[in-house]
């Protein structure tokens, strides 16, 4: 009798761990709606999961895959803000290099006399760096891959060959090992910094690394911690590339990638039950509810967007030029183009 006393009581005390832990994701709770004045959907972009924007030319570049399909490789698309309807949009702008292209995060680098783009690339995995002509065509340039770089998730350029990368769990983050750390919240994703050739561990311990953004004047580095909801803040030594743990940013729903506009404010895609992600990718009727989450330069923060998954089913990335906002996500065929409202901007 006392057997079977202890096992109940067992069994209990796990279902009640596990309500603790769903609830600790917003699992059970209520999405309350928050909308922009006026969406705009752009369909025939597969997969976009990251957006970064050249502010100079106003040109958006998409990361694109179609995760439900294993065989399928990746593209890279320029969305040019200021001309919307421009069929240029809806072609692949990488000339079909590298071979195995699976496209993942990225960020734009022009300092004036080169403009490159950097791509996680799922397939290797590697960060690609690509070329950028004025008219938005890639040349793939090469190849950065290291054996510590297991699941590589996001990244962001600091020179021509130079650059941070977010190594998401070291286990990868398609095993069940990955499961286990996100949900238990445990710390095992890193940052390297890589110059050039040369590979150095910047920071480790972050649960589940995800976006990267850079302050204006490179003194900070922002990493985004799905797993934690929060972004942390990072010193920055220009110089050598170490950085330093400074502060984090507490958010309401868990963060994918981070965009920084021109003023100095974070613009951030996030996920309020990123549970429900998974089942997405066999479920082409499930949604998940998405956020955009605007944190100004003194940390203060906002949400300017907040939908229950109808409107744009787990949004990753959300990125403004001016007075627009482009809102992506990992498994839509499409994205939004959104009009802010004064004093969002």
């Amino acid at each position: 009798m006392r057997f079977w006393l202890f096992l109940l009581a067992l069994l209990l005390l796990l279902v009640a761990g596990a309500g603790i832990r769903l609830q600790s994701f917003n699992h059970f709770s209520v999405v309350e709606p928050v909308a922009l004045n006026r969406c705009a959907t752009v369909t025939g972009i597969v997969g976009p999961e990251d957006i970064k924007i050249d502010a100079k030319s106003g040109l958006a570049f998409i990361s694109s895959l179609d995760r439900r399909d294993k065989a399928a490789r990746g593209a890279i698309h320029v969305f040019d803000v200021s001309d919307p309807l421009s069929t240029a949009a809806w072609r692949d702008r990488t000339n079909g290099a590298p071979e195995a292209f699976k496209p993942l995060g990225l960020d734009y680098y022009d300092d004036g006399e080169v403009r490159r783009l950097f791509v996680i690339n799922e397939a290797t995995p590697a960060v690609e760096v690509f070329d950028v002509a004025e008219d938005g065509v890639l040349t793939h340039l090469e190849s950065f891959v290291e054996r510590r770089l297991t699941s590589p998730n996001n990244v962001v350029a600091v020179g021509p060959r130079q650059f941070y990368v977010t190594n998401d769990v070291r286990a990868g983050r398609n095993s069940l090992i990955a499961d286990l750390h996100f949900l238990m919240r445990i710390g095992s994703g890193d940052v390297f910094f890589v110059d050039g050739d040369v590979w150095r561990l910047a920071a480790e311990g972050l649960r589940f690394a995800n976006g990267l953004a850079l302050s204006p004047d490179g003194g900070r580095l922002y990493v985004a911690e799905t797993a934690g909801n929060a972004v942390k803040v990072f010193e920055r030594d220009p110089s050598s590339g170490a950085l330093m743990l400074s502060g984090a940013i507490d958010l309401e729903a868990a963060p994918d990638n981070i965009n920084m506009d021109e003023d100095g404010a974070l613009w951030v895609g996030a996920l309020p039950k990123p549970l429900l992600v998974p089942r997405l990718h066999k479920d082409l009727n499930a949604i998940a509810p998405s956020a955009v989450i605007k944190v100004t330069s003194e940390g203060r923060t906002s949400t300017i967007y907040r939908n229950e998954g109808d409107e744009q089913s787990a949004a990753t990335v959300a990125a403004r030029v001016e007075d627009k906002l482009l809102i992506g996500a990992l498994y839509e065929q499409k994205f939004l183009l959104c009009d802010l409202p004064n004093g969002a901007e």
